[in-house]
Formats: structure tokens, sequence, C-alpha cells
């Protein structure tokens, strides 16, 4: 799993949140590996944080290294100031269907 903090200015929210739903699509399409993508949320603090889930750490590596053919990836990271990702192994008993 990565936990992804940045922030986006006010003014690019909904370029953003269009470019976001592109970007996926076009890492799914990539990397089938990328198993869900379930929420992005806007923090009290003025922060976003938005989780992707991959089957392997392995997986998540390949899609990031694979940054440079994902323009749609691209073009929605260059809205994203303060990034921070945090990679986290969720184990298999972690995973719930709910």
């Amino acid at each position: 799993m990565e936990f992804v903090r940045f922030t986006v200015a006010e003014s690019d929210v909904d370029t953003f949140l269009a470019r976001r739903q592109e970007a996926i699509g076009e890492v799914k399409s990539a990397h089938p590996e990328l198993w869900s993508v379930p929420l992005c949320s806007l923090r009290e603090d003025g922060t976003w944080i938005d989780v992707w889930i991959y089957t392997s750490k392995q997986a998540a590596d390949a899609a990031n290294a694979d940054v440079e053919n994902l323009p749609r990836f691209r073009a929605m990271v260059e809205l994203l100031d303060n990034l921070e990702i945090e990679a986290t192994d969720m184990p298999e008993q972690a995973k719930s269907d709910i």
C-alpha cells in the first residue's frame, strides 16, 4: 500500500480530481497489479491523502519505475506540492472484503 500525502492549490482541485481518474486508468492498464485506489480525501489541515494498493511491493515498485511512460499520471503529479509517499506492507490476513 502507498499512502500519498500532498497539497493541491485550491484553484487546481477540479483539474487534479479529473486527472486522477485518468491516471488511475492509465496505471491500471499498464500495471494490472494495481489492485485498488479506494480513496482520496482532503484533510482538515489542507493536505490530501490518496491510497494506492498493489498486489505486492514489487508491483508498486514496477509501476513507480515506469512513471516516464505514464503521461496522464505525470500530468496529475505536476499539480501536487509537498508530496510524501509512505509505502507499507499489508498482511494477507488484514485484507477485508467489505
